[in-house]
């Protein structure tokens, strides 16, 4: 009886491991926030690389915008990666993808296209999994990660056609904003009492 017990002990033990290192309970949801980072961490180097090459060009109002998106994906590698602690994983921290910096015009395309295949298609799928997994954390790390991708969207999208229309970025902010929290992006404050995807106030905002 002794040893039943024992063995009983032994198994119960080794599942209790397996769910606190995330096991096959978030295997899914655990995957894919490994997927956004590396995703999210090419988009920061990316956006980073395609704001020198803007400023390069004279497009310094871009240039800003492509800074504050850089630091935007950078706050998504940090709260995905504070999700894959929460479930028992070590932290992600992968090299970023190889990628082209072309004009700025060309670059705005990649960015848009980019983003609209996030939100569009990875995170919707992404927040399906993290549902089935009932991964509470995992939702709400890719819902502002999702969230904050059509903002970007809508920027670049703005952007390109100011670009092509005018040949220059004068109608484009001089100024943006980033949500430290959520990685939401802002091309201005007013009437903003707090972020729409995660409830900070605008006075932690980072500025560019």
């Amino acid at each position: 009886m002794k040893k039943i017990i024992t063995v009983m002990a032994f198994i119960t033990a080794i599942a209790v491991l397996a769910t606190s290192c995330g096991g096959s309970k978030h295997q899914k949801t655990i995957n894919n926030l490994r997927a956004a980072i590396e995703g999210e961490t090419t988009a920061s180097a990316k956006y980073k690389a395609f704001s020198i090459r803007a400023a390069e060009e004279g497009f310094y109002n871009i240039s800003r915008m492509f800074a504050a998106a850089s630091e935007a994906e950078a706050i998504h590698v940090r709260t995905h990666n504070s999700v894959l602690e929460k479930l028992g994983q070590r932290p992600h921290h992968p090299a970023p993808d190889e990628f082209v910096v072309s004009t700025t015009l060309e670059n705005l395309m990649v960015a848009l296209e980019g983003e609209t295949y996030e939100f569009e298609v990875m995170y919707p799928n992404f927040i399906a999994d993290a549902h089935a997994e009932n991964s509470e954390d995992a939702i709400r790390t890719f819902e502002w990660a999702k969230g904050a991708e059509m903002t970007h969207a809508r920027f670049y999208s703005k952007a390109l056609e100011i670009l092509r229309v005018t040949g220059s970025d004068v109608a484009v902010s001089s100024t943006w904003y980033v949500c430290p929290k959520c990685g939401d992006l802002f091309d201005n404050l007013e009437g903003l009492s707090r972020c729409p995807l995660c409830g900070a106030g605008p006075s932690t905002f980072l500025r560019f």
